[in-house]
């Protein structure tokens, strides 16, 4: 079976979630760019904008970008907020303006769980995606009206770089878990290919948790 789709963006593709997403793309899409923070780093508008010269079109884009680290809201300055603001929703704003998705293609925003039950220690990371997700939602029906699925995973523990970053002892961590433990990458991977592969058209302007049932909520 041929490939389905010719070109796939993947943002924050070389290490954890995106990585896995782009390696499990490849099988769906002829080619597949994975792109690290040296490529394009969402914090910076210049890197944003000298991107958008490079890439016009795609068939499949994964809007992804590593989180801020824990800060107590007291010690977030203007600085701050203004690098999270570009980092996590004016630059995939401006992405979404400018690359043109191909008829029946997918846009992937890898969010998180903390959106749904926010963090007081993560509140750049809950608040910000929360409002992208806004945008991504107001969107999703003129981008129906040309076959493109939009589509908001959001992540809760899993193995990468991360949760190392964000916990000090892992394994008591993962014992604390519903499951026992955190989340395999490849399963967001598998997760995004399969919609794709399968021509999964009817979850669009939807979020799906991947939490391993670690949200209170339902």
């Amino acid at each position: 079976m041929g490939k389905l789709y010719k070109k796939a963006l993947v943002l924050g593709g070389s290490k954890g979630l995106g990585k896995s997403i782009a390696k499990e793309l490849k099988s769906s899409c002829k080619i597949v760019e994975a792109f690290s923070s040296k490529n394009i780093d969402t914090s910076n508008i210049n890197s944003v904008n000298n991107f958008l010269k490079r890439y016009k079109k795609a068939d499949i884009i994964i809007l992804n970008s590593g989180g801020p680290q824990p800060i107590p809201f007291e010690n977030l300055n203007k600085e701050l907020w203004y690098k999270y603001f570009n980092q996590l929703f004016l630059s995939f704003c401006l992405i979404l303006k400018n690359i043109t998705i191909n008829k029946n293609g997918y846009i992937f925003f890898i969010s998180s769980s903390v959106t749904k039950e926010p963090n007081d220690k993560l509140i750049p990371s809950s608040s910000l995606r929360i409002a992208f997700s806004s945008v991504l939602k107001s969107l999703s029906k003129s981008y129906s009206k040309k076959g493109i699925s939009v589509i908001s995973i959001a992540p809760g523990p899993f193995k990468t770089g991360r949760v190392k970053d964000l916990v000090k002892n892992i394994k008591k961590f993962e014992k604390s878990l519903p499951t026992g433990k955190m989340g395999n990458p490849k399963e967001v991977g598998l997760l995004v290919n399969s919609i794709v592969k399968n021509k999964i058209r009817y979850i669009s302007g939807s979020t799906i948790y991947l939490d391993g049932n670690l949200l209170k909520g339902f």
